[in-house]
């Protein structure tokens, strides 16, 4: 049995998987649900509260909305738009929490729902992390800052994220790089004056160097960074040309993941470019710090290969938060079971033994990559002429009714291999490339 377990700024884990803040744990009974699905950890919620005097604002309800082929996760990489609006349908019956039809409470009774989680997370070895505070044009103040780091950590959480992004719609990015002392460092510095416990701000990737501002928060005493794939976006319905677009914290989804291994690589190796178009890694970024500390990636996972390829990267966890929406809790124990099945595989014991192993092809070894050739299956080539029409090079034709490739012209660009509708072309040597 190999062990998944992994440790996070001296919070122990049973496995990798986290459950991001939303709506998954907006309250008792949704935390309840992710702990006994398995999850090593979930991220409650966090109350948007700016100001110590601030009365219980009205509660928020989530909306949601799938773009893509179909909610059917495995047949499109859907784009996923949440948003929060204004919600009066309040029902007391509900346990109290931020989002939905409960109501919503003040800080002290925020408090007592998460004892509650904290005290049920130990029957099912589950870690705890307390969201708190808000961003940019709403950033809580410093006093709130504090007051809910005590509150927290008074009710017995293993480690407190910070909500520095990436909701609401202010584009925190944009603030932290006008001013990152304020909306980054004096949020992670008066949580740490308040508590003992490991800090996590959140890091937005829209509009800001997400790398220079990890090396911010890394140097401002934050214990881990919590990037999050979130961009801000305007999905316009051209039929109804001058409809009112809800604004929202942004668009996210599958396709983001590679991104996201660049961003935490990147933020691992901040001073080494990784494109071609820099040739040598001695050209450097100035004043880049590479970050040391715990990075927990939460954006885009939907399948075991996802949450190993951040660790791969140099992640240290994945958080989800969309597909625990989409195919319920459940999704813990099959993503759980694939990583475990693909390190079984590979022949490892630890996850330590492949975090972080990612390395890139030096530009002078691109000569060394293998040519990929198309290699065509007779049977299945329909000459439909798609190949013809995207190969770059003229290699294609039709001979005999079939698609011939000529050696001589091809170049393995593997446009062919894409465009392709029958899979017809296969490619020699496998591919195993991006």
């Amino acid at each position: 049995m190999v062990d998944i377990s992994v440790e996070i700024a001296g919070v122990k884990l049973k496995n990798p998987l986290m459950v991001g803040a939303g709506p998954n744990t907006k309250n008792f009974p949704t935390a309840l649900n992710c702990m006994k699905a398995g999850f090593g950890s979930i991220a409650i919620r966090s109350l948007h509260l700016q100001h110590v005097d601030q009365p219980p604002h009205a509660s928020h309800r989530g909306i949601y909305q799938l773009y893509g082929a179909g909610k059917n996760f495995t047949k499109s990489l859907y784009s996923f738009q949440s948003t929060g609006a204004p919600a009066a349908r309040v029902n007391t019956k509900v346990s109290r929490g931020f989002g939905g039809a409960a109501p919503m409470p003040t800080l002290e009774e925020w408090a007592e729902e998460v004892y509650k989680i904290t005290r049920a997370a130990k029957d099912y070895d589950c870690a705890i992390i307390g969201n708190i505070g808000w961003c940019g044009s709403n950033l809580t103040d410093e006093d709130m800052w504090k007051a809910e780091a005590k509150a927290m950590t008074d009710a017995g959480v293993d480690a407190i994220e910070l909500h520095t992004a990436v909701s609401p719609a202010t584009e925190p990015g944009r603030f932290m790089m006008l001013d990152h002392e304020k909306y980054l460092e004096m949020p992670i510095k008066a949580t740490k004056e308040a508590t003992n416990l490991p800090v996590f701000p959140k890091l937005p990737v829209d509009c800001c160097d997400t790398i220079a501002v990890a090396g911010i928060a890394q140097r401002a005493g934050a214990d881990g960074v919590v990037p999050t794939t979130r961009w801000v976006s305007l999905p316009i319905d051209i039929e109804h040309e001058k409809a009112p677009i809800l604004r929202g914290p942004g668009m996210g989804g599958p396709w983001s993941v590679p991104i996201m291994n660049g961003l935490i690589f990147r933020m691992r190796h901040a001073t080494q470019p990784i494109t071609y178009f820099m040739r040598t890694s001695s050209a450097q970024f100035p004043n880049a710090i590479p970050v040391t500390v715990p990075i927990i990636p939460s954006g885009g996972v939907r399948s075991g290969a996802d949450v190993i390829g951040y660790l791969m990267a140099g992640a240290n966890a994945a958080q989800i938060c969309a597909q625990v929406i989409l195919e319920g809790v459940r999704v813990a124990a099959r993503i759980e079971k694939e990583i475990r099945d693909w390190m079984e595989q590979k022949g490892y014991q630890k996850i330590s033994e492949f975090q972080g192993i990612v390395s890139l092809l030096d530009h002078s070894q691109a000569k060394e990559v293998p040519r990929w050739l198309p290699v065509v299956d007779e049977s299945l080539c329909n000459a439909c002429m798609d190949c013809i029409e995207a190969c770059p090079n003229e290699a294609i034709s039709l001979v005999n009714g079939m698609a011939h490739i000529d050696e001589d012209y091809c170049e393995g660009c593997r446009c062919c291999y894409y465009v392709c509708p029958t899979s017809a072309i296969s490619l020699d040597p496998p591919w195993w490339g991006g």
